[in-house]
C-alpha cells in the first residue's frame, strides 16, 4: 500500500533565526502526530548517531501530520547544495540500529536541495496516511553537508503502525 500524498507545504524563512548555545551549526527538529499523540525527534550529526528514538503508534489507514525544520544557527557561515531527505520506510523492529537500505519497503520519500544561508531556516509541513501494520523508521537526514561541514545531521522516529481497534502501547 503506497502512502498518499494529502498536503505538502515547504516554507523558507531567512534571518533572524537564534543562534543557539554551544553545540551544532545545523539543528533538525522532526515532529509528527497522529490520534492525538505527538513525538518530536531532535537531531544529530551522523558521527554520533546512538540512542532511543521517540516510537509514534499509528492506526493504519489515518492521518500522520509530520513537520521537520532545520536551521542554520551559525552567524556568518552558510551551506550551499544541501540535500534535504525526508523518508518513511519499512523496519524490522522499533528501535532497529544501522542504516536502513531503502528499497522496495519505501512508503514516502521526499528530497529537496537548498542553501543555507547563516541564521537561514527551512521546514515543512504534509500529512500522509498511514500505511499497513508493522514497524517503519520516519527520519529527515543532509545529503552534501559532510563535503563543507565535516559531518550529516539527522533526525529520526520510530512509527509503529497498529490496526484500528488494536490497543496502542
Amino acid at each position: 500500500m503506497k502512502v498518499s500524498h494529502l498536503f505538502f507545504a515547504c516554507l523558507f524563512l531567512h534571518g533572524g533565526v537564534p543562534v543557539g548555545a554551544q553545540g551544532d551549526a545545523l539543528l533538525v527538529e522532526l515532529q509528527a502526530r497522529t490520534d492525538g499523540q505527538q513525538r518530536t525527534a531532535s537531531g544529530s550529526p551522523t558521527a554520533g548517531a546512538a540512542g532511543t528514538r521517540p516510537v509514534l503508534t499509528a492506526t493504519a489507514g489515518r492521518n500522520v501530520s509530520v513537520q521537520w525544520s532545520i536551521v542554520n544557527q551559525d552567524k556568518t557561515a552558510g551551506l550551499a547544495d544541501v540535500t534535504v531527505h525526508c523518508f518513511l520506510t519499512k523496519a524490522n523492529a522499533t528501535g532497529q540500529g544501522g542504516a536502513l537500505q531503502l528499497g522496495a519497503d519505501v512508503t514516502f520519500e521526499s528530497a529537496l536541495v537548498m542553501d543555507f544561508a547563516p541564521q537561514a531556516k527551512s521546514a515543512a509541513d504534509f500529512v500522509l496516511q498511514a500505511p499497513e501494520p508493522g514497524n517503519y523508521l520516519l527520519r529527515v537526514e543532509t545529503v552534501g553537508a559532510l563535503k563543507q561541514h565535516g559531518h550529516e545531521h539527522f533526525a529520526a522516529m520510530d512509527v509503529k503502525v497498529v490496526r484500528a481497534g488494536e490497543k496502542k502501547g
